[in-house]
Parts: C-alpha cells; sequence; structure tokens
C-alpha cells in the first residue's frame, strides 16, 4: 500500500482557462458581494445621521463596491476567457484594478472613520467596521488569488520583538504627525484614477498640505514648467497611468536638471513588486502601496519634506558661500578655487592700486560714540555704492579696512590702461562720496606695478595683494588732497597726456621723497 501523503491541489497560479475562471469565482465573488452588502448598509445608516458630508462620502463608498462587485463578475464569468498566468502583463492588470478599488473603499472608510463628528461615528459605526475590514479581506484574497507564484510570507516568518515594534509603531506615527513643527508643503498628486486621487488629496489637506492634482504625466510636466506658479515640494506619483507611465515620469524628473532634486513618492496598488523597486532606483524617493493609510501618508510625506528642507538650505549655504568667495576673489581665483580647492601665490606684473579714505571719519564717528549705528548705517551704503561703481569700471574690490576702500585692476589682464581705468574710477569715488547724505569727502591714491597675490588665513581667509606697489599707491592717497584724486609719476605717465595735473613733492615714509599728481581736468586737445 502506497503510504505517500496525497497530493496537493495546484497552486492558483497553475490553473489556466474555465479551471482558472471558476478558483477566482469560487474566492473572490462572495466577499465581493459581501462588501457590496455592507456599503450598502452603510450608505442607508450614514443617510440616518443627516450629516452631508458622511451621506457624501457612503455614497462613494457603496459605489466603488458596487464596481468592484462588477469587475469580479466580468472576470469570473465562465466566458471570460482569460489568458494563462504567464501573459503577466494581463494579470498584472487586473490585480492593479482590482486591488485599485478595494483600496480606495478601504481609504475612504478610514477617512470617514477619522473625519465623522462622534455622533455620526457613533451611528455608523458597526456598518463601516463591516465595510472596511471585508475590504482589507479583499485585498489579501486578491494577493493569494492573483500572486504570479509568490511566497506571500506570514506572521510566522517576523520575530516577535519586530511585530512588537510594528504594534507600536502606528501610535509613534501619529504623534509625530500631530507635531505643530511637522513640515507641510506644496505636494502634486499626479494619478488618472479621479476616485484614488481625490480621496489622497483630502488626506493631504487635513494634514495641512496645499495640494494641486493632474490626471497624467503630460499635465505634471506642464504644471511643474509654469514658473509663475508656486513651487511644488513634493511629486506624488501613480505607477499605473496611460500614457506616459509613473516611471516613464520619473525617468523624465530625474534627468532634468531642474526637477532632478524634486523628491517623488510612487504611489501603486501592486504592493512592493519589481517596479517599485526599479523606481527607487531610478530616484523615487519612496513608495506607497494602496490602500494608503492616512498616518503612513502622513509619515512619508513628512520624511521627505524633512529631507528636501535640510537640502534647500544646504543649497541655499552653498550658494552663499559661493557669493561670499566671489566678492573676495577675482574671476580667475574663483575659477581656480572651484577646480583645486587652493589659490596658488602669483606674481603680477603690471597691476594698478587704488587706495580711497574717508576725510574726517574719525571725529565724524566720535559725535556718535553712545550710538554707533548711525554711522554704520552711513558707511555700509557708501561701501555699498563704491561696490556698484568699481564693479562697474571692472575694478576688483580687495577689501575695506575701517573707512578705506582698496581695489585693483589688471591682476587677469583685462585693462588695457590699469591707472586710466583706476583714474576714472576714482572720479567718481570722488562724486558718490558728495551725493551721499553724510556729504563726505575723500581722498583716493594710485599706483601701477608689480605685484604679489595670495590667500591668507585657514578658518578666516583673505584675498590679499602684496608688494611696493601696494605700498606706494597707499602713500600717495595719505598725502592725497580731500576730494581730489592723485596719482604716483610712473601712474601719471601711463595716462599719456589724456588728463591735466598738478605736480607735487611729497615725503612719503617709506619711500622719500617722491612726486604725485593731483587730477585736474581732462585735456581737451586729446
Amino acid at each position: 500500500m502506497d503510504e505517500s501523503p496525497p497530493t496537493a491541489p495546484p497552486p492558483p497560479e497553475a490553473l489556466s482557462g474555465r479551471a482558472r475562471s471558476a478558483y477566482l469565482r469560487q474566492e473572490l465573488t462572495a466577499p465581493a458581494a459581501a462588501l457590496e452588502e455592507y456599503a450598502r448598509a452603510l450608505l442607508a445608516a450614514a443617510k440616518t445621521t443627516a450629516d452631508a458630508e458622511a451621506v457624501r462620502e457612503a455614497e462613494r463608498i457603496a459605489e466603488r463596491a458596487q464596481h468592484f462587485s462588477r469587475q469580479v463578475e466580468r472576470i469570473t464569468a465562465p466566458d471570460a476567457g482569460l489568458p494563462e498566468q504567464g501573459d503577466r502583463h494581463f494579470w498584472r492588470a487586473v490585480r492593479h484594478d482590482l486591488r485599485g478599488v478595494a483600496s480606495f473603499i478601504i481609504m475612504a472608510c478610514e477617512e470617514v472613520r477619522e473625519a465623522a463628528p462622534a455622533a455620526v461615528h457613533a451611528q455608523i459605526a458597526d456598518d463601516l467596521a463591516r465595510t472596511l475590514s471585508t475590504a482589507r479581506r479583499v485585498i489579501d484574497l486578491i494577493e493569494q488569488v492573483i500572486s504570479f507564484g509568490r511566497d506571500a510570507g506570514g506572521e510566522s516568518s517576523v520575530p516577535e520583538a519586530v511585530r512588537l515594534m510594528l504594534a507600536q509603531l502606528p501610535h509613534a506615527v501619529a504623534r509625530r504627525g500631530t507635531d505643530a513643527n511637522a513640515p507641510t508643503g506644496r505636494v502634486l498628486v499626479v494619478d488618472d484614477n479621479e476616485f484614488g486621487r481625490d480621496l489622497v488629496a483630502r488626506m493631504l489637506v487635513n494634514q495641512g498640505h496645499a495640494v494641486e492634482i493632474v490626471a497624467g504625466g503630460l499635465e505634471a510636466f506642464e504644471r511643474l514648467d509654469d514658473a509663475g506658479r508656486e513651487p511644488i515640494d513634493l511629486v506624488l506619483l501613480d505607477v499605473m497611468m496611460p500614457g506616459l507611465s509613473g516611471p516613464d515620469v520619473l525617468v523624465r524628473l530625474k534627468t532634468e536638471p531642474r526637477t532632478r532634486d524634486l523628491p517623488v513618492i510612487m504611489v501603486s496598488a501592486l504592493g512592493e513588486d519589481d517596479t517599485l523597486l526599479a523606481c527607487i532606483a531610478a530616484g523615487a524617493e519612496d513608495y506607497l502601496t494602496r490602500p494608503v493609510r492616512p498616518e503612513l501618508l502622513r509619515a512619508r510625506i513628512t520624511a521627505c519634506l524633512e529631507k528636501k528642507r535640510l537640502r534647500d538650505r544646504e543649497g541655499e549655504y552653498q550658494a552663499r558661500i559661493n557669493g561670499l568667495v566671489r566678492a573676495i576673489f577675482p574671476p580667475s581665483a574663483v575659477a581656480e578655487w572651484e577646480q583645486t580647492g587652493t589659490i596658488a601665490p602669483r606674481h603680477h606684473e603690471m597691476v594698478g592700486v587704488l587706495f580711497l579714505d574717508v576725510v574726517g571719519f574719525t571725529k565724524f564717528a566720535e559725535q556718535y560714540r553712545d550710538d554707533p549705528a548711525p554711522v554704520i548705517r552711513l558707511l555700509q551704503t557708501l561701501v555699498e555704492q563704491f561696490e556698484v561703481t568699481a564693479a562697474r569700471h571692472g575694478v576688483q574690490k580687495i577689501k575695506t579696512i575701517g573707512d578705506a576702500f582698496m581695489g585693483v585692476v589688471g591682476l587677469t589682464g583685462e585693462s588695457v590702461n590699469p591707472a586710466l581705468t583706476l583714474l576714472k574710477c576714482g572720479l567718481n569715488f570722488v562724486e558718490d562720496a558728495k551725493a551721499h547724505p553724510a556729504a563726505w569727502q575723500v581722498r583716493v591714491g594710485i599706483h601701477v606695478g608689480p605685484v604679489v597675490t595670495g590667500v591668507l588665513g585657514r578658518v578666516q581667509f583673505s584675498y590679499d595683494v602684496w608688494g611696493h606697489t601696494v605700498n606706494a599707491a597707499s602713500r600717495v592717497e595719505s598725502h592725497g588732497v580731500p576730494g581730489r584724486v592723485s596719482l604716483s609719476s610712473e601712474a601719471w605717465a601711463m595716462l599719456g597726456g589724456t588728463a591735466v595735473g598738478e605736480p607735487r613733492e611729497v615725503a612719503a615714509r617709506g619711500l622719500g621723497l617722491v612726486t604725485v599728481w593731483d587730477f585736474v581736468r581732462w585735456n581737451a586737445e586729446t
């Protein structure tokens, strides 16, 4: 006698043709009918409450439950002509459609349970619970009968410690989600399913987010390309859509520089399949499986927005750093800094150096010893104007020292005549000071010659210029005349007779007896 165990029945995915239709009919028809019946009872109970919102939601639930029952009837009819299980695309679409409707019912029931007033909830609680539990059971059945031969796993495979942690997780998520500091943002929901997207949108609005809805990928790109509207902080993207699918939209978003950092959460009714994993690999931040639980939606959105806020702050910080670097260094030095992280010392043969000093500033500031803020505001506005004027003439500001301003031209060989460039700039500086509310006068000194440039410091670094040329320009300025621009003999010679000046002999510290030229006017003959 053969004592081998009886042969197990073939798994659902091994069935085909009429046998498969019969199996699906046996497993899904009764639960679908029960779901439809419970949803009708829920609607009847909601109508007794006279709560318009509860009635509207119950009507939507009943409508989708009836739609689900009709879908099951259609695919399980004896003459349905179902293809083989190997037709993965067909069965994937069937599973997606069935799960989508059941997921909507679950999400809608949970939304009613959270949002309904206590008195309304008390009247519909039993019917709501039956509808919700049946819809969840239907989801489980769909996974069993259209499984693609997967091992669905089971609670027995989950360690006890993990199960306890998971049991506590919803409470932790709920507490975190109600935190007043939880980030909110503008979310773009991209989904062709009207019911599903509207329900998710309501969940998001209830959680404090601004929500925009589009029905497909092309509409999503039109919205994201509209620079005149509020920027989108996060995209909630459905996987299965006609035309451009969710993965198609994701790939395009992640390949375009303008949208590649925009966080995207994929939404699918199919569960954790290869497509979702591929989307994560392609740059999606996360994924959600329908039915979407409000607390899980809140947690995923919060996590993504927090990461986006951190990235945005990092980008703003980096932009400020880049701005400071460009303000401190000339363009050639910025390029070297960005490429190598250092700026090597360099010798420059012919550079124009300008120094400027506000006449009588110390005495002026003494009047405001007890309240220096007005003085700083006045000096700040003057220096800002000097920076604008310097940039207009192509002069690189090196630094300010108190009320003194230092600028150079010729570090990158861009100036044909550095003395002439600095003279024109210096004359504008004099006019800037006169027109300033404080009506200050300034002295301006100019010299040309070789310099050395480089960076000093490690924590508080600065780009600086050294050499005899710098010292000479400083000495010319210190011996200058208020309201005038003074040039060394070397700088004056470079003007080639384009200007008329008055020479003076001065004894400059470290230089001895030198000739300084004070600009008077431009030479009309030239």
